[in-house]
């Protein structure tokens, strides 16, 4: 059955940007051996990266200056739109409910950090070899399927997720007709190059863009939404380096009534 939410802040995202911290965290992630933590807790997590290195293999497009292999599969990787996908989206969508949640549940730092990071180093290059050094702006769809979401016009709203879009409409419409979205990204980077499907012209949008709902409607084929980018917002700083400070377990009493409250929501979501 179809399942309506409501869009908002997505106040329980992990929504870390990195800013400034990028070489400390990469530190943290190599000295506590995330990497294979996080492939020894999921059983997709190593064949779906092993498959993602093979295809960057046959990619005509070399690595970025700032980027590191991790940085191309994680965003190859994203992009084949495994299991994985989801379960990262719907981990990161959470893992923001307290910071003890982030450190003791939450099992794609590895991956998260190299995601984010990728697409603000891809987002960079675009800038500058589109728009002189602007910030390239892309006008995006996204089509979602069995979910009617709602929002308030004139609210600010993030998707608190990693966010697939497509720079063509037909695209969008073909991953679903329930609720479509018209989206104006300033922060979300062209995947060219680094997507397993070319011909999606992918745009990924990190969890952290904020938006105003420039409109809403509900029809007869769905809902549809509109979205204009108004900057960013984000609850989380380089905490990755923080946890590894101090690394006292705190009450995950608070944490379970979160996830209570938010559990309903994304079993739409799942």
């Amino acid at each position: 059955a179809a399942c309506q939410i409501m869009m908002d802040m997505a106040l329980h995202s992990f929504d870390d940007q990195y800013l400034g911290c990028r070489e400390k965290v990469m530190e943290e992630l190599e000295r506590g051996d995330y990497f294979q933590k996080e492939i020894a807790a999921n059983k997709d997590y190593l064949s779906l990266w092993k498959k993602a290195q093979e295809a960057l293999l046959k990619s005509p497009v070399g690595l970025l200056r700032e980027m590191q292999e991790s940085h191309a599969i994680a965003l190859m990787a994203y992009t084949m739109n495994s299991s994985l996908h989801s379960q990262l989206n719907w981990a990161t969508s959470i893992a923001g409910s307290s910071p003890e949640h982030y450190r003791h549940n939450f099992s794609f730092k590895y991956f998260h950090f190299y995601l984010t990071t990728a697409i603000q180093i891809m987002k960079q290059w675009q800038s500058s070899k589109e728009s002189m050094g602007k910030r390239k702006c892309y006008r995006v769809h996204r089509g979602v399927k069995d979910l009617y979401i709602k929002a308030t016009e004139g609210s600010k709203v993030r998707f608190g997720r990693f966010t697939s879009t497509s720079r063509l409409w037909n695209e969008a419409q073909k991953f679903g007709n329930e609720t479509l979205f018209t989206v104006t990204t300033c922060l979300g980077a062209a995947m060219q190059g680094f997507s397993y499907y070319v011909s999606e012209k992918e745009v990924l949008i990190p969890p952290y863009e904020t938006f105003l709902v420039k409109s809403f409607s509900q029809t007869q084929r769905g809902n549809r939404l509109h979205l204009h980018s108004v900057g960013n917002y984000s609850k989380y700083h380089c905490h990755l380096v923080e946890a590894s400070r101090s690394k006292n377990s705190g009450s995950t009493a608070l944490t379970s009534a979160i996830l209570a409250s938010v559990a309903g929501v994304f079993m739409c979501l799942a």
